[in-house]
C-alpha cells in the first residue's frame, strides 16, 4: 500500500497493462455483428469507441487505429447496402464518418496517453524508506545484511550513475 495518498493511482485512471489485440478486434467484430442485427437505423456503432479506447490503452496504437477505421467503413457499406444511395442513406453515411473521425482522434489520443504513462514508470524509481549507512564510510546495509557502497547500492536500484569528482571545501582541505 502506498504511504503516501498524493501519489496514490486515481481511482479513475485506466489501470496498466497490455492486453492482446485480437481480443479488441474480437470485440469490434462482435460489435459490427450486433449492428447488422440490430438494423441501419441504430446509433449502436458508437459504442464502438470502447474498445477503440482500451486497444489504444493496452495493446497499440495501430490496432485502435484498424478498429476505428474499419468498423465506420463497414457500417457505411452495409447502410449503402441496405438503403441504397438515397438522400437518408448518405446522411447516415456521413454522421457515420463523422464520428468515426472523432473516434480515431481519441484513439491517437489515448494511445499516446497510455505509451507516455508507460514511459514515464520506466524512469521512475524510487527508493523508500530508512536506509541504514554507516557514518564514517557510507556504506548502506542490504537487505541481506551485506554492507555495499553506496554508489552500488544505488546503482543496482535505479538508473543512476555515479561520476566522482571533489568539491571546492574538500580540495582545500585535503589537498
Amino acid at each position: 500500500m502506498i504511504e503516501n495518498e498524493a501519489l496514490a493511482r486515481p481511482w479513475w485512471l485506466l489501470p496498466l497493462g497490455r492486453i492482446h489485440a485480437a481480443w479488441w478486434v474480437l470485440a469490434g467484430i462482435l460489435i459490427l455483428v450486433a449492428d447488422y442485427l440490430v438494423g441501419v437505423d441504430s446509433q449502436f456503432p458508437m459504442l464502438y469507441a470502447l474498445p477503440v479506447i482500451l486497444a489504444a490503452w493496452y495493446s497499440d496504437r495501430w490496432t485502435a487505429v484498424a478498429i476505428a477505421t474499419a468498423v465506420p467503413v463497414f457500417h457505411i457499406v452495409f447502410v449503402l447496402t441496405v438503403m441504397g444511395r438515397t438522400e437518408s442513406a448518405m446522411l447516415l453515411a456521413t454522421m457515420t464518418a463523422a464520428r468515426g473521425t472523432v473516434i480515431l482522434l481519441m484513439a491517437l489520443w489515448f494511445a499516446r496517453l497510455g505509451e507516455h504513462e508507460r514511459q514515464l514508470l520506466r524512469y521512475v524509481v524510487k527508493l523508500e524508506g530508512l536506509l541504514p549507512i554507516c557514518s564514517v564510510c557510507k556504506s548502506i546495509r542490504n537487505e541481506a545484511g551485506a554492507w555495499e557502497p553506496l554508489e552500488t547500492f544505488i546503482s543496482s536500484r535505479s538508473d543512476a550513475d555515479f561520476t566522482h569528482g571533489l568539491c571546492p571545501k574538500c580540495v582545500a582541505q585535503h589537498y
